[in-house]
This record gives structure tokens, C-alpha cells and sequence, in this order.
């Protein structure tokens, strides 16, 4: 009776174990860069290759090959690997028609978090809710700071009435619906004929020109200047001086209010004649109360 060749079978044991580590580690650098898309499908679909094609073992051992080269990952991996079977990105938590199905053990996993239907229900309440009051289209610098306040109001109470890996993907979520609607203004802008607005001072500011079709055009001007923002520095900036504030702290959200003041009287002043600062006054203060009324909503999502 022939023996059994184990060094051989030792050594199919151990290609395959480095086969299945290379493929974690290509799943690691996928979600380190934050792909849209299944971040564990390519371990999964990986291992699931490994563990089918049995072409080049023994076909004695490539049962236990395949067996033993899983259980070297460790049995915290196995549980990384077994938890990212079902779970799905972060986007289920904004979009409403996207299917979500439950794992073995009756809950979501989102994000890499776990969620009952209660908690989904109220994570999606809470990025939806904010999200609505959103701009969905052409971006000025008021869209830009309501959408970091609404980063903030989520965080906080993210933070106040979930775990820990569940604010981590509801935050990461909300991240997500602001640069969609960054990406939604970029197609809208691509199906356009545009043009740059080349005044020295607005253009600064409001660099872009969209073309104005002659049936609706109720000047010779073929172009119509926007308030869409270009000058991403003062985007930025307006971001920053958000982020950094406490809006518990009255002091504070009055010095954001100057703040933005400071940085926004340029631009709008770039649009509007001297004669006509009262305007520029108006719009200000209309920006600063918009994007502050998001904290009045606060308290709809504690729980």
C-alpha cells in the first residue's frame, strides 16, 4: 500500500493558506480606499475560488488542505470573514429602495456594523431626515456649509444614540450622501454648455456660466451667470470654521457667524454694485440663518 506523500499535502496547505492571506490583504487595501462598492466581495469571492478549485491538490487531501488553510487564519478572522458575508455598504442607510437582508442570526450588518429593524429604522430617519434638507443640484457656498452642518448634526447624534460601530457607519453614510450630491452637481454640470465666467472679481468666486436655452433666454446674453461655488479655498474655509464650531456654545456659533460673514462679503460684494450693499447684507444674513436652522432639528433624532 502506498504512503501518503504529507510533505507534499503540507506544502498545498500552505500555498493555499497564502493564496486566501493575499486575498485578505487585496480586501484590506480595497476598503482602505473606500470603493464604492461590495468591500468584502472580492475576499469572498476569493476564498470561495480557493476552496472550489481543487485542481492542484491531491484530491485525498484537498478537503483537509482547504480546511486546515482557513483554520490558520485564526478564529477572529474566520469571524471577520463570516460577519462580511452579508454586509452591505453604507448606502443602505440613505437609499430607501435598496434591498438589506438579514445574516444568520437576524440582523443587518451596515458599514461593518450590526443593526436590529429598530435601530435601521432610525439610522435611516436620522440621514434622510437631515438629507432632506439638502440641495440637490447646482451648489452654492450656503448648500456647502448646510451640508457640513448636517455632518455635525448626524456625528452628534450618531454618537449620543448608537454604539460605536454603528456611528462610525452612520457617520461614514452621511459622508457619503454630501458627495453625492458634490457628484450629482458634476453630471448635471457635464450635460451642460458651459462657460467661465471671466469677470476678474466674480469670476473669482463664481467662476461658472451656464448656457441659457433661446426659448426661456430673456436677454441677448446666450450665457447666465450662477451661485454655483468655484473658489474651493473659501469652500474649505467655510467647511473648517463649521466643523470646529460647538454649537452648544452660543459664543462660539456667534463667532462662526462673523466668520462667515468675514469670508462671504467678498464674493457676494463681487456680484453686487456698492449702492447695493443692503443686498449684500440680506443674503448673509439669509445664508447664516438657513444653514443654522439644521441644529433646530437636533432634537427630532434624539433617542
Amino acid at each position: 500500500m502506498t504512503g501518503i506523500n504529507t510533505t507534499s499535502a503540507n506544502r498545498q496547505v500552505k500555498d493555499i493558506s497564502q493564496e486566501i492571506y493575499a486575498a485578505k490583504l487585496q480586501r484590506d487595501e480595497i476598503q482602505a480606499k473606500s470603493v464604492d462598492k461590495d468591500e468584502n466581495s472580492g475576499l469572498q469571492n476569493a476564498i470561495a475560488e480557493k476552496l472550489s478549485d481543487k485542481s492542484n491538490v491531491n484530491t485525498a487531501f484537498s478537503d483537509t488542505a482547504a480546511t486546515l488553510s482557513i483554520s490558520a487564519l485564526g478564529a477572529e478572522e474566520l469571524e471577520r470573514i463570516r460577519d462580511s458575508w452579508n454586509n452591505h455598504s453604507v448606502s443602505a442607510l440613505y437609499e430607501d429602495g435598496k434591498p438589506v437582508s438579514k445574516n444568520a442570526e437576524g440582523i443587518y450588518k451596515i458599514g461593518g456594523a450590526a443593526f436590529n429593524d429598530e435601530e435601521l429604522s432610525a439610522a435611516r430617519d436620522l440621514i434622510t431626515g437631515v438629507g432632506s434638507q439638502l440641495k440637490n443640484g447646482y451648489l452654492s457656498y450656503r448648500d456647502y456649509a448646510k451640508m457640513e452642518v448636517a455632518q455635525k448634526v448626524v456625528d452628534k447624534y450618531a454618537s449620543n444614540g448608537f454604539n460605536e460601530d454603528q456611528a462610525k457607519a452612520i457617520s461614514k453614510a452621511m459622508k457619503d450622501y454630501n458627495n453625492n450630491l458634490i457628484r450629482t452637481q458634476e453630471r448635471l454640470l457635464a450635460n451642460k454648455q458651459t462657460k467661465t465666467n471671466d469677470d476678474p472679481a466674480s469670476g473669482k468666486y463664481f467662476g461658472i456660466e451656464v448656457h441659457v436655452p433661446n426659448e426661456v433666454r430673456k436677454s441677448s446674453n446666450e450665457f447666465a451667470s450662477t451661485d454655483i461655488a468655484t473658489n474651493q479655498e473659501l469652500v474649505a474655509s467655510i467647511r473648517d470654521n463649521i466643523r470646529n464650531t460647538d454649537f452648544s456654545d452660543k459664543e462660539a456659533v456667534n463667532k462662526l457667524k462673523a466668520s462667515y460673514d468675514e469670508l462671504m462679503r467678498p464674493a457676494y460684494s463681487s456680484q453686487y454694485p456698492k449702492s447695493y450693499k443692503a443686498n449684500v447684507d440680506d443674503v448673509i444674513s439669509k445664508d447664516i440663518s438657513d444653514f443654522l436652522k439644521l441644529i433646530e432639528f437636533e432634537g427630532k433624532w434624539e433617542r
